[in-house]
């Protein structure tokens, strides 16, 4: 269905071509130059037109193919990201936690976090008990 072309007829009697359903004094959407002609042509109700303008349409939903990443350029975190169960289960963790650190502390905890394989938050748990079992001393 075509809905540029859809021309509007107010307080029309006529029956839907789409849901079959009848209407009195509604408005007609129709194809139709005029009123005399709309019985020849398909004629359709609001709520089909409504549905129809919903519905994506399937033509224009299409994906893309990038192609694969150039393996040369591809960054070290992405490299060692590696995804599995084990990445996508729950944690417990729900606060959050932000600070302001200085450029070198945050590229040590970076490079202990790549070294260890780790999230940057279970490195940060990690060293929170190293500093309990340290200080008990």
């Amino acid at each position: 269905m075509n809905l540029e072309k859809l021309k509007l007829y107010p307080n029309t009697n006529f029956i839907c071509d789409n849901c079959q359903r009848e209407f009195r004094g509604k408005t007609a959407h129709s194809p139709a130059l005029n009123l005399s002609e709309e019985e020849e042509c398909t004629t359709y109700c609001a709520n089909c037109i409504e549905t129809t303008q919903k519905t994506p349409d399937k033509s224009k939903n299409f994906k893309k193919n990038w192609g694969a990443a150039p393996l040369n350029e591809v960054s070290e975190n992405t490299k060692s990201l590696e995804i599995d169960k084990r990445t996508l289960r729950k944690t417990g963790r729900t606060l959050l936690f932000g600070t302001r650190v200085k450029q070198e502390w945050i590229a040590k905890l970076k490079s202990i976090a790549y070294e260890e394989r780790l999230h940057y938050n279970e490195t940060l748990e990690k060293a929170l008990e190293c500093y309990d079992k340290h200080r008990r001393k």
